[in-house]
């Protein structure tokens, strides 16, 4: 940008090539909230594989249709509880989930399951679950033990859980943080 003297306006100047890195920097950071790795392909294929398997039908507490049977009969799920919100977590694709661009903060959600509060992590598409409170979580997610139940014998249920009010989530970060991490589709699944 050249002034009236026919020399460089350096003021102008160096605003123009801020304001492209600016905005070269914010579409890139747009585009990678965006489109995060999907990792649905490999999870495919390990629950295919049976490696990922339905905790309830892989120990035979229930086949197609018999899941009020197993709430009527009121057992003490509580040992398979980590196992089966692994395998929920997993069907609602949460290993999708990814850091904020060019940061190192990875996705938390908080669950609470009846009293039992369970930390999840998401990291490179691989899902870690703990039995304690996450500090600085994204999202909690609230339900019962009868609910995860239904939803292992019915995995259409999910939805209805969560539209229903049956199970909940709760927005803790705020909707910067969500949408850099990927969660809109984790959201929309559950509230459609």
């Amino acid at each position: 940008m050249k002034n009236k003297n026919g020399t460089l306006n350096l003021p102008v100047a160096i605003l123009s090539v801020f304001g492209f890195l600016v905005l070269l920097f914010g579409s890139s950071f747009v585009y990678f909230s965006l489109n995060g790795k999907d990792y649905s392909l490999i999870y495919s294929e390990r629950i295919e594989s049976g490696e990922i398997k339905n905790p309830l039908k892989e120990f035979n507490l229930i086949s197609e249709g018999d899941v009020n049977l197993l709430i009527d009969q009121n057992l003490n799920l509580t040992d398979l509880e980590e196992e089966m919100l692994g395998y929920a977590l997993v069907k609602l694709e949460v290993y999708n989930l990814h850091n904020i661009p060019f940061t190192s903060q990875t996705p938390k959600i908080e669950v609470e399951i009846d009293e039992n509060v369970y930390s999840v992590e998401v990291s490179d598409g691989d899902i870690q679950i703990s039995r304690d409170e996450v500090s600085k979580e994204d999202i909690t997610i609230k339900t019962t033990q009868e609910e995860i139940i239904k939803m292992m014998g019915d995995e259409s249920y999910v939805q209805e859980s969560f539209s229903s009010g049956n199970s909940n989530v709760e927005l803790d970060a705020n909707k910067f943080i969500l949408f850099s991490k990927g969660y809109s589709n984790l959201y929309n699944g559950l509230k459609e």
